[in-house]
């Protein structure tokens, strides 16, 4: 089963995945019919926010954090997260909140495996001003209120019909 396959069935027109998550990674995702929107909204160049609660496995120091605060460079280019928060902290795991704003393949894994820290729990909780309902069940979808998806084309500077 895809994940198109729970959403509403559409005449004269589709579904458009707005991002992607690996297999190993849950959370977020947006749907649109909207072209322009999802174009928007994906390509690097507009900047749009992504956050993560990211769980992670190894040791992080003040220095491994200032690198990650600075940048990478990863084989397709440089990576920088936007921010990072540290969440909560115990003996194996911790778990931090990080964003960046741009969606390449794996990039959130590959930015901390490049400090020698292993990530082994990825969640993406928002993707521009949407935010993930804490009520909201793996698999589950929801219709999105009005007034956030007029302030999303606002963001993207796109009129909302």
């Amino acid at each position: 089963m895809t994940v198109f396959e729970t959403l509403p069935v559409l005449k004269n027109t589709k579904w458009i995945m707005v991002g992607r998550l690996d297999l190993n990674s849950c959370g977020l995702l947006l749907f649109t019919t909207d072209g322009e929107l999802a174009y928007r909204l994906m390509h690097p160049k507009f900047n749009i926010v992504r956050k993560y609660a990211v769980r992670i496995f190894g040791n992080i120091d003040d220095k491994k954090i200032n690198r990650l605060k600075l940048g990478v460079y990863l084989k397709d280019g440089y990576a920088v997260f936007k921010t990072i928060e540290l969440k909560s902290n115990n003996a194996k795991n911790k778990w931090f909140i990080v964003s960046l704003t741009e969606g390449r393949n794996r990039e959130v894994r590959r930015i901390w495996e490049k400090v020698g820290v292993q990530v082994n729990k990825l969640i993406r909780i928002s993707y521009a001003n949407i935010i993930l309902p804490p009520h909201l069940s793996p698999g589950s979808w929801m219709y999105l209120k009005e007034n956030l998806v007029n302030d999303l084309y606002n963001l993207i500077q796109l009129k909302y019909n």
